[in-house]
């Protein structure tokens, strides 16, 4: 198996220690200062995971990743590109900031580097295999709503023969909602449950992601779902599907509407 490639973006100086410690540690790092390099980097198609390291200007990385998440800046780029941005000083409302511009994961500066690889790890272990899936019996199966089908243990999703390709925050948004798709799940309980914030605060984190679901499962058919309660939160199930009773299929669950 070939190892891992991160893209360092970010002042390349700066960025040197911990470009030297990641390749020490196994990984293949690639480094990029600027738009133009970013580009040229994403365009093989073969990055990992970036990471969006120390740059010259505060919010320099933020809207290169904007762009990125976009398809403005390379659009060749995976859609499921996992990226890891360093916030630069820690707070709360930048942590937020990352995530809404599109980061899978934060982690705060100064950082201790045993955490920062223990990231990477993670992000790149949620590349290869997707985040463990959960039925509500605990044991690893299908979701199906409607048109939709959840694989879990594929990390896959489909609406009717359309593939719906995510981001990991994304499809773990779709997997709660999901679970329960007429019930409206509360900001603070998504907050909490999928990103793992619980503390009471502004944020658009999660109306960001929810807006991408929406869209990239409209791209794919299911025009109309994930809807939002001004105010309170969202559940999954369009107004045009109806409450009926669950069904187990093929020994795995199924949520037959």
């Amino acid at each position: 198996m070939r190892a891992p490639v991160l893209l360092l973006y970010g002042e390349e100086y700066a960025n040197l220690a911990l470009a030297d410690e990641l390749t020490l540690d196994g990984y293949e790092v690639r480094r990029a200062s600027n738009a133009v390099t970013l580009r040229a980097a994403c365009h093989t198609r073969e990055i990992d995971v970036l990471i969006l390291g120390q740059a010259a200007h505060r919010r320099c990385g933020l809207e290169v990743l904007r762009q990125l998440r976009a398809g403005a800046l390379a659009p060749q780029a995976e859609p499921g590109l996992r990226a890891l941005w360093m916030s630069p000083n820690g707070k709360l409302r930048d942590v937020l900031r990352g995530f809404e511009a599109g980061a899978d994961d934060v982690i705060r500066t100064p950082y201790a580097y045993p955490e920062l690889r223990a990231r990477v790890q993670a992000l790149t272990r949620r590349g290869l295999h997707g985040p463990p899936g959960r039925d509500i019996h605990g044991a690893p199966g299908v979701i199906e709503f409607g048109e939709l089908r959840i694989d879990t243990a594929a990390h896959e999703v489909t609406v009717g023969a359309a593939r719906v390709g995510l981001r990991p925050l994304e499809y773990e948004l779709l997997v709660h909602l999901a679970r329960d798709p007429f019930r409206v799940h509360t900001k603070n309980e998504l907050l909490g449950q999928v990103w793992g914030i619980h503390t009471a605060v502004m944020t658009r984190t999660l109306d960001s992601h929810a807006s991408r679901l929406r869209c990239a499962l409209a791209r794919a058919g299911a025009e109309g779902w994930v809807r939002v309660t001004r105010g309170f939160g969202y559940r999954l199930a369009p107004d045009s599907l109806t409450r009926h009773t669950p069904t187990n299929t093929g020994g795995s669950l199924a949520h037959a509407r």
